[in-house]
C-alpha cells in the first residue's frame, strides 16, 4: 500500500476523531492501518467508520485477538496444510496454499464449517502479525501480504459440492469485510 498523500492524512486525522469513543490500541491505532479503511471505502468516511465499527464487533465476538493461540485440529494441520514462504524484496510476508490438495467437501460432509472458518481467521491473522515491525525500502511500514493459491490437483467434486463452496466463500467474505486493503497480490 502507498503512503499517505496530503489529503488522506488530512482523512486519517477526521477519522481517528470519529473513533475516539471506541479507544483505538495496537495496530488499529496506526495511521497506515486506518488508512486501509479510508482506502477500502474510496474515501467515504461514513462507509469506513460503518466498516471498521463492524470489524471490531467481529474481532470480539470470534475472539480474533487470541486466535493465534488456538490449536486447530491435528488433522486441519496435515490435511489443510500452508507454507509460510519468507519475505518478497518489499519484506511482504508471502504464504502459499495448495487449495487444490484440500478436501473440502470432506470438511463438509464432516459438519467442520465452523472450524475450517476459524482456521482461516488464524491464517489471515497469522499473515497481519508477520507485518508488524517490518519496513519496506523505503521506511513505510508493510501492509500488504501475498497469498499464492496453488489450484493443482482441484477436484470437481469439490467445485460441485454446496458445502465447500460455501465454506471458501464464507472465509473471503470475513478476510474482505475484516482486513481490508492488505492483499497485495
Amino acid at each position: 500500500m502507498s503512503s499517505p498523500d496530503a489529503k488522506e492524512f488530512e482523512l486519517i486525522s477526521q477519522f481517528r476523531q470519529r473513533l475516539t469513543d471506541i479507544n483505538l490500541k495496537g495496530r488499529l491505532a496506526e495511521d497506515h492501518e486506518l488508512l486501509r479503511w479510508i482506502r477500502a471505502r474510496n474515501h467515504n468516511l461514513d462507509q469506513a467508520e460503518k466498516m471498521i465499527r463492524e470489524s471490531i464487533k467481529w474481532r470480539e465476538a470470534n475472539d480474533i485477538d487470541n486466535i493465534l493461540t488456538w490449536n486447530p485440529p491435528d488433522r486441519f494441520l496435515k490435511e489443510l496444510p500452508m507454507e509460510f514462504l519468507g519475505y518478497d524484496n518489499e519484506n511482504s510476508p508471502v504464504i502459499v496454499v495448495p487449495y487444490g490438495k484440500w478436501d473440502l467437501k470432506k470438511c463438509a460432509d464432516l459438519g467442520e464449517k465452523d472450524v475450517f472458518i476459524k482456521y482461516c481467521d488464524q491464517l489471515f491473522e497469522s499473515m497481519i502479525s508477520k507485518m508488524a515491525g517490518k519496513k519496506k525500502p523505503n521506511g513505510d511500514p508493510v501492509t500488504q501480504f501475498v497469498f499464492i493459491i496453488d489450484n493443482k490437483g482441484l477436484v470437481y467434486r469439490t467445485l460441485a459440492s454446496v458445502g465447500a463452496v460455501d465454506m471458501s466463500l464464507q472465509a473471503v467474505r470475513r478476510f474482505e469485510a475484516n482486513q481490508p486493503e492488505v492483499l497485495k497480490a
